[in-house]
């Protein structure tokens, strides 16, 4: 995955991984970031994306990632669900900022989000 989206799905910010494809697995999925070094535009963006739609559900600490390491193994997720955007957008008991994240035609449901740790000498 390209940063910065891959570090905000480890980090569990990113809930929802969508995709024009439906998930052909559930369960764990190791996330690896591309060698592309992200914009600090994108970068700034993003969390401003995440900042916006947490507040719909009066959540405003949200701890982002430090920096956006890229061409390495960052942690891993369990998909535990693939439905399509229009689905998701009619649950109700989903936040709100999660609807907001399904924009895509499928949104992959990840859960039980794990950095892996990496000492950088």
């Amino acid at each position: 995955m390209h940063q910065p989206w891959a570090s905000l799905l480890v980090h569990g910010i990113k809930r929802v991984e969508g995709r024009s494809w439906p998930s052909p697995i559930t369960g764990r999925m190791w996330i690896h970031a591309a060698s592309k070094v992200p914009d600090p535009d994108t970068i700034r963006a993003m969390e401003d994306f995440y900042r916006e739609i947490y507040a719909v559900n009066g959540i405003t600490d949200i701890k982002f990632p430090d920096h956006y390491p890229v061409s390495r193994l960052l942690g891993c997720v369990e998909v535990v669900g693939c439905v399509r955007s229009q689905e998701l957008v009619c649950w109700e008991n989903v936040p709100e900022s999660v609807r907001l994240e399904g924009l895509t035609d499928f949104c992959w449901l990840c859960e039980n989000p794990q950095v892996l740790l990496i000492n950088d000498y």
